[in-house]
């Protein structure tokens, strides 16, 4: 399984990005088959169902949040109830900060292992009337960055 990690601190962008993925996939012809994306932004865990860039059939499970050893063990319930999974789309904290170990424990996953591609998130410090133009700077490229890995190897959808 490959697997695609938004990392980053609490309040970075990382849920709301996953989102957008998941929303990305939906419109690439990708379809729920367990769990369900919300049409207004909220945490949420799905299995879709679609086609790789090689019309291979692909399993990709995704879920946006990840703060509490609860809600990461939940995920992990999901996960073993729904299936195998060609790619793994998930919110993780950021290095050494509560539940990162935790969420590679329960999930049986290596953070070293050479299948897992982590993208980490930061928060936007501008003050006044910069913010929003540097936190739509931020979203775009970063959006844009993980539309290409996840078109690309080793993912390719």
């Amino acid at each position: 399984m490959n697997s695609l990690l938004i990392g980053g601190a609490q309040n970075v962008g990382k849920s709301e990005t996953i989102y957008k993925i998941a929303n990305n996939l939906v419109g690439k012809g990708f379809i729920a088959i367990a769990g369900s994306i919300p049409p207004a932004f909220d945490d949420f865990t799905v299995v879709l169902k679609g086609f790789d860039k090689k019309g291979q059939k692909v399993n990709v499970i995704i879920t946006s949040a990840t703060d509490t050893t609860d809600i990461i063990k939940n995920f992990k319930k999901f996960f073993d109830e729904n299936g195998n999974y060609d790619i793994l789309i998930s919110s993780v904290r950021d290095d050494d900060f509560y539940p990162r170990k935790q969420f590679f424990d329960i999930m049986g996953i290596n953070p070293n292992d050479k299948n897992l591609v982590e993208i980490p998130f930061a928060k936007i410090t501008r003050r006044g009337g910069n913010f929003a133009v540097a936190l739509n700077w931020y979203s775009e490229k970063t959006e844009k960055l993980i539309i290409h890995t996840l078109n690309n190897n080793p993912f390719n959808i």
